[in-house]
């Protein structure tokens, strides 16, 4: 009894939350963590930058579904590690950010590396809390985990100062009330007027279309969102999280809810009625103005303040997605399908003309274009396989030509596309799957990010495979350069032989010019059973994403 104290409490309140592994380095105000974590079975994987193990939680939430936990020392550990928190905020990822910090009577008192930490974590997360009293760490987890996981899902925030973590506890103060006992578990549906507004509109439209957004990943399962799709009869199309809630090549999945990205998705202009399911009327769709002015909106999110934000909507669903889900699929069994054969016609024509298009691309000729690589890798991917986009240009191209095909398999960036973070996310994927495949495509910039954690993947077993599309630029940002002011600055790069990099950490690596041999070395990394590069030499030149932002900006 005299050995546990608030270091075990906290790793106990964790367990009790399914948390079994904690992404970290290690440092000197979390000792006692690291100490208790040990004693209670709870896996660390420690990587050699903050940042990247941030990004690896916050991975390891996207690909689970699940929530989980970072933890750092306080200062340094801390200021390094906020790097990625606005990118899980954005991505409305549910991470646990723990850091130490000097003991509680010393605050203000310029401390052992002493900065204020939850002032400075509150505005990029859902809440941020001082843990002052060994008696309130269990209710500090409960709200931390509750606030992180519920309405639109985000990280949050804890400091938790090393005295409060070394102080003695009884067995008595340990925690007794399960997760379930201290927050909601139910899930609450749509007004049932409402819902009948919905599927009155979906099965009359001649046009519909339906998007899963960001909020949908944590609440809808594939199998409902599936079943919903088939009720209506109307084309899907989803993006960010929820790339692959719903397999591309199921025949009314349409891809990317992109215009930029995927032409076919140039056609929600033309859409008479669009369900929207946790996807916010942002930038992606012009605050809204990119449907035509008479189309009805449906909107479904889990947070009021999202519904008719920055453009009014016929109807909104305020609620559980998977809950409205299921109401608005039982309630067009009654109402009917929607009236759109024609328009999906129209969308498979439009889809098999872009596919060509894209694939037209792919020549041999060297230096390589992109889908060079995207065309010569794709067999090598099945249902199970992680895709993982990094960069620039280069993985605009496969974000146009890969189908997603599961949820938390096909990850990219998140709103604010932080470069270099598809490495964390690769070794995170390893972790939550161990026997799929995980591809990361990955411009040369983007990789000097986080290279090192090449040791990480050594140390901890985590043969990720990385096909490299090396420009020797900063490959968009040229683009735009060379697009607005008709130079370049700053954006030039060395040619570098990463492959010879990661072979000196201990991985494998390979070095590629021709389409014919691309295959076959992604193969031989692979099956190096080694966390792998394979360093494929490609052309620089604008991606589809890349002309629809310089047609925007420019205008023409």
């Amino acid at each position: 009894m005299a050995n546990l104290n608030g270091g075990h409490l906290f790793i106990r309140c964790l367990k009790q939350e399914g948390i079994k592994k904690v992404f970290t380095i290690v440092g000197d105000t979390i000792l006692p963590l690291v100490d208790a974590a040990e004693d209670e079975g709870i896996e660390f994987i420690d990587v050699r930058h903050e940042g990247a193990a941030m990004f690896m939680a916050e991975g390891y939430a996207r690909i689970t579904g699940e929530p989980a936990v970072a933890m750092f020392t306080g200062g340094p550990g801390f200021s390094n590690a906020i790097s990625g928190l606005p990118a899980a905020y954005t991505s409305e990822s549910p991470v646990i950010f723990v850091a130490g910090s000097a003991a509680l009577p010393e605050k203000g008192m310029t401390s052992f590396q002493e900065i204020d930490q939850v002032e400075m974590a509150a505005p990029v997360t859902k809440g941020s809390w001082l843990i002052h009293d060994r008696s309130r760490i269990p209710e500090f987890v409960a709200t931390a985990f509750r606030t992180a996981t519920s309405g639109r899902t985000g990280p949050v925030h804890l400091t938790f100062p090393i005295d409060i973590q070394e102080q003695i506890i009884s067995e008595e103060e340990l925690p007794t009330f399960l997760p379930n006992e201290y927050r909601n578990s139910g899930k609450s549906q749509g007004d049932s007027s409402l819902i009948k507004q919905a599927a009155s509109l979906l099965s009359n439209a001649t046009k519909p279309v339906i998007i899963a957004g960001n909020a949908a990943r944590y609440s809808i399962e594939p199998e409902q969102l599936e079943k919903l799709v088939e009720a209506t009869g109307a084309p899907i199309f989803t993006v960010e999280q929820s790339r692959g809630l719903i397999n591309d090549e199921h025949p009314l999945c349409f891809g990317y809810a992109d215009g930029a990205l995927n032409k076919v998705a140039l056609r929600f202009r033309e859409a008479d009625v669009v369900l929207l399911l946790g996807k916010r009327l942002d930038h992606r769709y012009g605050y809204g103005q990119t449907f035509n002015t008479d189309a009805k909106l449906i909107q479904a999110d889990p947070s009021e303040a999202e519904i008719g934000r920055n453009r009014g909507v016929s109807v909104g669903l305020l609620g559980h997605l998977g809950a409205i889900t299921d109401q608005i699929t039982d309630a067009v069994k009654i109402t009917g399908k929607s009236k759109a054969d024609t328009w999906i016609s129209d969308l498979r024509r439009d889809q098999e003309d872009w596919l060509q298009e894209l694939k037209s691309h792919a020549t041999g000729a060297q230096p390589l274009h992109p889908l060079d690589v995207y065309t010569n890798t794709e067999h090598l991917i099945d249902d199970d396989t992680f895709i993982i986009m990094d960069g620039g240009d280069y993985v605009q191209w496969g974000r146009s030509y890969l189908p997603a095909k599961k949820p938390g398999h096909f990850l990219r960036l998140g709103p604010l596309s932080h470069l270099g973070a598809s490495i964390p996310y690769a070794m995170a994927a390893k972790i939550a799957s161990p026997n799929s495949k995980v591809l990361t495509f990955i411009g040369d910039g983007a990789f000097g990010f986080y290279s090192m954690e090449f040791d990480t993947c050594i140390r901890h077993n985590l043969p990720i495979t990385v096909v490299m599309g090396n420009d020797s630029n900063w490959g968009i940002d040229k683009t735009f350069q060379l697009a607005y002011y008709n130079r370049a600055i700053g954006t030039d790069l060395r040619f570098v032989r990463y492959d010879k990099l990661v072979e000196t950490l201990g991985g494998y690596g390979e070095y590629v010019e021709k389409s014919e041999d691309v295959s076959p070395a992604v193969q031989r990394a692979i099956d190096s059973s080694l966390p792998s590069l394979v360093n494929i030499s490609v052309r620089p030149g604008a991606s589809p994403l890349a002309d629809a932002m310089i047609a925007k900006r420019t205008g023409k």
